[in-house]
């Protein structure tokens, strides 16, 4: 399900930059179907794109991702948001220098397609080979860095909420050995983006995966790049980024697909978040932070009490086999109070992360 978009009277300090989101290019012939193979698209830099592959069949609305292919090189072109052309190109190209994010290298304006490099894997399926420890700490300090990036700028990535493994994504070689060797690692799936200046919150917009939405996002509350450090810190999916998955295997909000998908879905979420994640600060930070007027907060409140002796609380600082500092770290990127979280630069240098001496 793609998040509900926002509009000026839910954030009016962006006011202007939102309403540029729905404004049609007159040069856009706009469609509500997948592009075709073989279809030739020619870009505005004159480039000729070769659709080969729908890599991900995504309507209502249209968000195809394709493999596409020019000069003997593939890359991905990905169907925009209807509307929303010259305000992701704007807000992409303000990250072009960042070299931990992948941003636009070309569009075609006509169809409101973005072109971006072809990258040859992505965390979920890289977390599945046999890495060190070292190469899965390197591949997840890069990532940070690029969403820091993104955070210097105002700039809150809002996770995706498509096909879950798609973010970060990196270019990497295996070695004859059977090692493998990372050249680069980018932070990817730019099209929920928003700007979102100091001190000021998103709300009302459902983003990201399910299973690594921030709790905030969940009660359609308050959001800003908190949020990203709270998904980053958990593991996002597509992604954005997985800190305790990659380094453990272990999917901390997996639920059943039925549970997943019945109208309470956050119902089993979220108590994931309060076992292992809240203390009685951060719950009660937490619900000041949502208010009583929002229907989830007698909700969280109901989750709370119904841990008892007999079902108890599971909290990630008592997982032994995880070590200390990872624990520490992890801990404070997903505090449940957002205003009580780690920034993404203060979480680069935790010194969880200043271990890293990875050479590739």
């Amino acid at each position: 399900m793609f998040f509900a978009r926002i509009s000026p009277s839910q954030v009016p300090y962006l006011g202007q930059r939102i309403s540029q989101r729905y404004l049609m290019s007159p040069t856009s012939q706009f469609s509500k179907e997948p592009l075709t193979l073989g279809t030739m698209l020619r870009s505005d830099s004159g480039r000729t794109y070769k659709i080969e592959e729908v890599l991900a069949d995504r309507r209502k609305p249209l968000l195809c991702v394709y493999r596409a292919s020019a000069d003997g090189k593939d890359y991905i072109a990905k169907n925009m948001i209807q509307g929303e052309f010259e305000y992701q190109l704007n807000l992409q190209r303000s990250l072009s220098t960042c070299p931990n994010v992948r941003g636009v290298i070309d569009t075609v304006q006509e169809h409101e397609v973005f072109i971006y490099p072809f990258l040859s894997g992505n965390l979920l399926r890289l977390s599945q080979k046999n890495l060190s420890e070292e190469t899965r700490r390197h591949v997840l300090r890069s990532a940070l860095r690029g969403l820091a990036d993104m955070h210097d700028r105002d700039v809150l990535h809002n996770g995706k909420s498509g096909v879950p493994d798609d973010c970060p994504y990196h270019n990497y070689e295996e070695s004859a050995e059977g090692g493998v060797i990372i050249k680069d690692v980018q932070i990817s799936d730019l099209e929920d983006t928003v700007i979102v200046p100091p001190g000021k919150w998103l709300r009302g917009p459902l983003c990201g995966n399910a299973i690594w939405r921030s709790a905030e996002s969940w009660c359609r509350s308050r959001q800003n790049q908190a949020s990203d450090v709270f998904s980053f810190g958990i593991v996002t999916a597509n992604a954005l980024f997985e800190m305790i998955y990659v380094m453990l295997n272990e999917m901390v909000f997996r639920v059943s697909d039925d549970q997943l998908k019945s109208a309470d879905s956050w119902r089993y979420i979220l108590r994931r978040h309060i076992s292992y994640f809240a203390d009685e600060d951060g719950l009660n930070g937490f619900l000041e932070h949502i208010g009583e007027e929002n229907p989830f907060y007698k909700r969280l409140i109901d989750l709370a009490d119904s841990f008892g002796p007999g079902n108890p609380r599971q909290p990630f600082q008592r997982w032994g086999y995880v070590e200390p500092e990872l624990r520490d770290l992890v801990g404070k990127m997903t505090n449940l109070d957002p205003t009580k979280r780690i920034n993404a630069r203060e979480a680069l240098q935790h010194r969880w992360f200043r271990q890293t001496t990875y050479l590739g």
